[in-house]
């Protein structure tokens, strides 16, 4: 049962999803002062503003109001709490994209210093919220994992960015490849997942995970990566290959069991929302199959990388986009309702026109077809960065006509 009645200001979730679509464009800035998608310096920078800029972002900002409403307990300050987040992560990952992008060590010792600074204060916060809720759900403990494999990656993310800054000699592809799995394996489908759990039964209409699904998927996947991280550190071959199949085997047991609950949704009606979940779960499907054929050792490094770039914009940006289109009108009609005032109060879907949704999936889809394509044709690369450029300034133009909407509903009400 959702605690509706612990919800944060509307502002405290908002300021995150408004923030997220300017690292989008960034990242598409970045990319295009480059040659090519493989020049590492521009890659790394692109890469953490779609990671820690837009998805870190957005994802951050659905914790303040998943906590709270989900499992019934608010972050302690939650406003204060929210800016001690938001603004540590914002110039953190700005600082950390430049010391990447110009090899300026300074700007990574500060990216360190203020990243870690405001990762602190977000886990524990978290952390604190989840130890105080009184009930005891799949989602929850889900949430729960998410945040240690976060603290996880931050740390690697940290020890790895002050290596590259002071020179200092560090095994950097394991502490990579740990950085990686943790953080994409770990902290991006364990949240996705443990918000799916509520998101796709309430606002898809469709029946609930299986029980043995929802209390069991997260923990196995948590054991599972690390298992993975043993047998990186310690060369164990045998217990890399098993980690990797079982981790792949969880993933897409993920994405399957959620396209086949979607196919049994009470309402038929076409929805933009639910083509990008389609198409999100059908990218972690793509990547699984990629990941499997990149252990032919001459397809490895190619394979690996393409399957990384998928994951990022495929799964993750796809299912993100389709929360935020349903997340935000929610959250917008809610607040506005929830004083006890029913007239003049905008229907959730004149919040953000349909119409805009669809035009974004048709442009992610375009722009997921040209990054596939550039893999093996570099001009194509200019029609990926566009891509991405033009679903930024959608997604802010779509977000701010909500927020918009929202101040001047709020003031009319007001006033009456």
């Amino acid at each position: 049962m959702l605690s509706t009645e612990q919800a944060p200001p509307i502002t405290v979730p908002l300021r995150f999803f408004a923030m997220a679509p300017l690292f989008l464009l960034l990242a598409a800035a970045i990319l295009a002062t480059g040659n090519s998608f493989t020049d590492a310096p521009l890659l790394l920078a692109a890469t953490h503003c779609l990671t820690l800029g837009f998805i870190t972002m957005v994802m951050a900002g659905a914790m303040q109001q998943i906590l709270p409403v989900v499992i019934g307990s608010p972050m302690p300050a939650s406003k204060s709490i929210a800016w001690l987040t938001l603004l540590p992560m914002s110039t953190g990952t700005l600082s950390l994209a430049g010391g990447f992008l110009y090899s300026n060590p300074a700007l990574l010792y500060a990216a360190c210093l203020i990243l870690g600074f405001g990762f602190l204060i977000f886990i524990s916060a978290c952390l604190i919220a989840i130890y105080r809720a009184a009930a005891r759900t799949s989602t929850q403990f889900a949430l729960l994992l998410a945040i240690l494999t976060l603290t996880i990656t931050a740390t690697l993310g940290i020890i790895l960015a002050n290596g590259y800054a002071s020179g200092t000699a560090l095994d950097y592809s394991k502490l990579t490849a740990a950085h990686i799995s943790m953080g994409l394996g770990g902290w991006v489908i364990l949240l996705i997942a443990g918000v799916s759990y509520q998101v796709v039964p309430m606002f898809q209409l469709t029946p609930n995970y299986p029980g043995w699904f929802s209390s069991g998927f997260a923990p196995a996947l948590f054991v599972v990566l690390l298992l993975g991280l043993v047998a990186r550190w310690w060369d164990v071959i045998s217990l890399g290959y098993l980690s990797a199949g079982l981790f792949w085997m969880l993933a897409v047991s993920f994405a399957i069991i959620t396209l086949r609950l979607q196919s049994q949704r009470r309402r038929r009606v076409a929805d933009a929302t639910l083509s990008f979940f389609r198409l999100g779960m059908s990218s972690l499907l793509c990547v699984a199959l990629l990941s499997t054929l990149a252990l032919y050792p001459p397809l490895q490094e190619d394979l690996t990388t393409l399957s990384v770039v998928i994951f990022i914009t495929g799964f993750a940006l796809s299912v993100i986009f389709g929360m935020l289109y349903k997340i935000v009108p929610f959250l917008v009609w809610f607040h506005l309702f929830r004083g006890g005032v029913k007239k003049g109060v905008p229907n959730m879907k004149s919040i953000i026109p349909e119409v805009w949704m669809w035009r974004h999936v048709q442009l992610h889809r375009a722009t997921l077809l040209a990054i596939l394509t550039a893999s093996i044709w570099n001009p194509a690369r200019w029609l990926a960065i566009t891509g991405l450029a033009l679903q930024s300034i959608l997604l802010s133009y779509a977000l701010f006509t909500a927020i918009t909407i929202y101040q001047r509903t709020l003031k009319n009400l007001t006033n009456a």
